[in-house]
């Protein structure tokens, strides 16, 4: 293996349960440049991000303690809620919840 490089994996934390995941394992919420809170399947969205575990016990937590409003540095609306909220359902739905 001389010669080769290991790739770097960067890393993230889940604001709903804390845990320390790559970053491709996460689904990343951000508040864009007008203010509207959404969720970033590129990762690339301009904007400040948080992110979550792709399970629907870290979103609700998340929402629950308000962790999603401390690290995007913003008040969710009750529509982001909904939206969110509805986002997570899929979750538990589509047999996703922790197995990605």
């Amino acid at each position: 293996m001389k010669g080769q490089r290991l790739k770097h994996v960067p890393m993230r934390t889940c604001v709903g349960c804390r845990r320390e995941r790559p970053k491709r394992e996460l689904v990343r919420v951000v508040c864009g440049p007008t203010g509207v809170v959404s969720t970033d399947p590129t990762g690339k969205a301009a904007g400040r991000g948080a992110y979550l575990c792709p399970e629907q016990a870290c979103w609700e937590l998340a929402l629950k303690r308000k962790n999603l409003d401390q690290a995007l540095k913003t008040t969710l609306s009750a529509e982001d809620y909904a939206r969110l909220r509805s986002y997570a359902a899929a979750f538990a739905h589509s047999g996703l919840n922790g197995q990605q």
